[in-house]
């Protein structure tokens, strides 16, 4: 069986469940976690402090001083954004509870740390900063076509999750950034950097339908032919949510771009070889 072949049958299959609602159940992402060594700051911090963190346009933002202890300084001229800090003291407290031998109840006293306000910390995000490249994240098993990728970007970067995205990928710096080591979420950016290349003019900047479509069914259909199960039904709720919802016009949505995803399949396949696929 041709690449050509494989791809299509795997099409066929991806269609044939979109038709008949006959599609497997949801997998939760396998999103990826500080490990020790390399916890930032701000995933100690509340939700509050990372929403103000999010709104400043950043995924890290430290004290002047923890950028230095990383190898950073603050820019010239850079404005600090400021989160805030409890202010807490030590009380000692007058607390009843039952003596386990006993059975009796007994007042104790006991020192309890209580916050007794807040002030302002200022912090400085990472795009303001320049000097050691902070440390990358690696998947504990890269997923396939992991080196054909290389062909088509400058790099593949994986990353802490931040609650904002997945993955994406970037024309601008040929790059893909990975928060997840799901290979469906790899398979969906690798296949916008591949038809990226082959599309003229590039992607549309920006998340538009037609792409967003085109990423999505391709990187199914890679799912089934590398044996992924349980990501089909994530990939038709996203089709339908560029489709408005409607479950006629997603799979009109697909069939519209069809001749795309099987020209970026066939780019992707013949980029992995017949042996590579075969393995598939």
């Amino acid at each position: 069986m041709t690449l050509t072949d494989r791809a299509r049958e795997a099409l066929d299959r991806l269609l044939e469940m979109f038709r008949t609602g006959d599609l497997p159940a949801a997998v939760a992402q396998t999103v990826i976690r500080a490990k020790a060594g390399y916890e930032r700051p701000s995933d100690r911090w509340s939700l509050g402090n990372r929403l103000l963190m999010y709104l400043a346009g950043t995924e890290d933002a430290r004290g002047f001083r923890q950028w230095e202890e990383a190898g950073r300084h603050v820019k010239k001229g850079a404005k600090a954004f400021y989160i805030l800090a409890p202010v807490t003291k030590k009380k000692t407290v007058r607390e009843r509870e039952v003596d386990p031998e006993t059975g009796e109840e007994r007042e104790v006293e006991r020192e309890r740390v209580v916050v007794t306000g807040f002030r302002c910390v200022p912090v400085f995000r990472y795009e303001d900063t320049e000097g050691e490249p902070l440390p990358d994240y690696t998947p504990p098993e890269p997923p396939p076509l992991f080196d054909v990728a290389r062909e088509f970007v400058n790099d593949v970067r994986y990353k802490p999750f931040v609650g904002r995205y997945y993955g994406y990928f970037d024309p601008s710096r040929g790059e893909i950034v990975l928060t997840t080591h799901d290979a469906h979420t790899f398979f969906h950016e690798l296949v916008h950097a591949v038809h990226h290349r082959v599309r003229p003019g590039g992607l549309s900047p920006g998340q538009h339908a037609d792409q967003e479509i085109v990423a999505e069914v391709a990187a199914c259909a890679l799912c089934e032919m590398y044996g992924f199960s349980g990501y089909i039904w994530h990939g038709w709720e996203y089709i339908r949510h560029y489709a408005g919802q409607d479950d006629r016009k997603a799979l009109k949505a697909v069939m519209g771009v069809l001749a795309d995803v099987e020209k970026v399949l066939g780019v992707i396949l013949g980029a992995a070889g017949e042996d590579a696929v075969r393995a598939a």
